[in-house]
């Protein structure tokens, strides 16, 4: 049940990380729904006409470039809320794991200390890795 729920869980973040998240390759990052990054236009100084022209293109670029820009910080922060949630949720799953285990050792060591069989005062304490050898 577990693994299914796991599965459930993986598949659902996958879809939803990569429907609003960049692209990693190779250790390079990019935005996937921000376009190409507009290119910067050319000054043209020739004359002030052309000058002008190139000054009309300038601000026109500097609206495009903002909107690109705010585009990629807003994928870029959601991959790295996505990238926080899935870290928090494996580092709880550890947590939990060890929790358990931790709980579960404690029972065993509680039983068995109990245990009529283990009265023995010159027995050594369980998990002393000396139970065995005949001390």
């Amino acid at each position: 049940m577990n693994h299914i729920i796991f599965f459930a869980a993986s598949i659902s973040f996958g879809i939803s990380f990569a429907a609003n998240a960049g692209v990693l390759s190779n250790g390079s990052w990019s935005p996937s729904g921000c376009g190409a990054l507009p290119e910067a236009p050319v000054i043209d100084s020739t004359n002030a006409e052309a000058f002008n022209r190139s000054i009309n293109l300038i601000n026109t670029w500097q609206k495009q470039i903002q909107a690109y820009h705010d585009c990629m910080v807003r994928e870029a922060n959601a991959d790295a809320s996505a990238i926080n949630k899935a870290a928090a949720a494996e580092q709880a799953k550890i947590n939990e794991a060890s929790e358990k285990l931790n709980a579960d050792a404690n029972l065993a060591r509680n039983k068995l200390e109990s245990s009529p069989a283990r009265g023995s005062a010159s027995t050594p304490p369980l998990g002393s890795g000396m139970e065995r050898q005949g001390y």
